[in-house]
């Protein structure tokens, strides 16, 4: 094992003129898809019957009918699984340079810069799906996080976008200057430093479940200006390894979504707990909007990309589960992930979840 940290350009896999051309014809495709097919999906399925909010199940089964549907559906799991398995899709082009990025991983960091937990149990709904059709999802294999990071960012996807995370933590804080932050599910770690940058002191913990994005994470962090207020620790949301009244501020980007129903529960009883009296949370995360063309789209998008918990989060009323657990001044609201959003592309429908610990 080396002590020198490799630069953090040392951990992203060579990708190819094939792969290159290959990547940029899916994102090609995603535009083609999300744009021109969208709307003229959207305009035939104003013409259906059954639009009213109480018709919903006769609205989903016409729109099913259409031919502009099938081939947005089609298109929407395939360009997918193709970004990720196809013969230059990501996950082979890392696989042939296991080697390389292995060794590069496998480095010496600060004290308390990661930790690791060996003994760690991952929960079985994690275990058994393969979430973003990623083969093996991200909670074995070492190189996942380093896969995860091209897909994230390739195809013209706004979720792999350093802006992104920066725009979030703006209207998660709202200007206000905080301590220290609980950034669950943090992945390889852009939303962790967002919040850390908030203020020139304030602190952030970054947790996940994946050890591979958590190695990723700490390299990266190596070569970030808030590399010492920054700590990553591998557990899971439902057994945060902090005391009590820890944190001024507990968030997660994309997270809720990934959820069977018992964990965002569990989720949000740890966070009222780790959270000082007045600490405030903010969820950033996808519900689906009361118009039934829109619902079917967020509703397929579950199926197609590997997001079975989607279906579990739009059927709970989070503003009395985080009341229940002792939260108040819950809110709901749209985010817009970028500037010039509208209606004429499609998009998952953002929302940031607020609520407050009592003082």
């Amino acid at each position: 094992m080396s002590d020198e940290r490799p630069q953090a350009e040392t951990l992203r896999p060579k990708l190819d003129i094939q792969v290159r051309a290959y990547q940029s014809f899916i994102g090609a495709m995603r535009l083609l898809w999300a744009g021109p097919l969208y709307r003229h999906m959207r305009t035939q399925a104003r013409a259906l019957p059954h639009q009213g909010v109480d018709d919903f199940k006769a609205f989903q089964i016409a729109l099913e009918t259409l031919p502009a549907h099938q081939a947005f559906s089609w298109l929407e799991f395939n360009l997918q699984r193709m970004k990720y398995r196809g013969h230059y899709g990501f996950v082979p082009t890392v696989d042939a340079q296991r080697s390389k990025l292995e060794a590069a991983l496998d480095t010496i960091f600060p004290e308390s810069l990661l930790i690791e937990n060996a003994d760690l149990k991952i929960p079985n709904y994690y275990e058994k799906t393969d979430f973003h059709q990623h083969p093996g999802g991200l909670k074995r294999d070492l190189l996942a996080g380093i896969v995860y990071r091209e897909s994230a960012g390739a195809s013209g996807g706004v979720v792999g976008k350093h802006d992104l995370h920066a725009r979030f933590a703006l209207a998660a804080l709202g200007g206000e200057i905080v301590d220290s932050v609980l950034d669950i599910g943090c992945g390889f770690g852009r939303s962790t430093v967002a919040f850390a940058a908030s203020g020139l002191e304030t602190t952030a913990v970054g947790l996940d479940l994946s050890l591979g994005c958590l190695k990723l994470a700490a390299h990266l962090a190596c070569s970030q200006k808030e590399q010492a207020r920054l700590r990553y620790v591998q557990a899971d949301c439902a057994a945060v390894p902090e005391h009590d009244n820890t944190f001024d501020f507990v968030t997660s980007t994309m997270v809720l979504h990934e959820l069977p129903q018992e964990a965002v529960r569990a989720m949000t009883a740890e966070a009222f707990r780790v959270l000082r009296p007045g600490g405030r949370i903010a969820h950033l995360d996808f519900l689906p909007p009361r118009d039934n063309f829109l619902q079917a789209l967020y509703l397929g998008h579950s199926y197609r990309n590997a997001e079975p918990h989607m279906r579990d989060l739009a059927t709970m009323d989070l503003v009395a589960e985080h009341k229940s657990m002792g939260f108040e001044d819950v809110t709901i609201t749209p985010f817009k992930e970028t500037d010039g959003v509208n209606d004429e592309t499609w998009r998952l429908p953002w929302v940031i979840v607020r609520a407050k610990k009592p003082a």
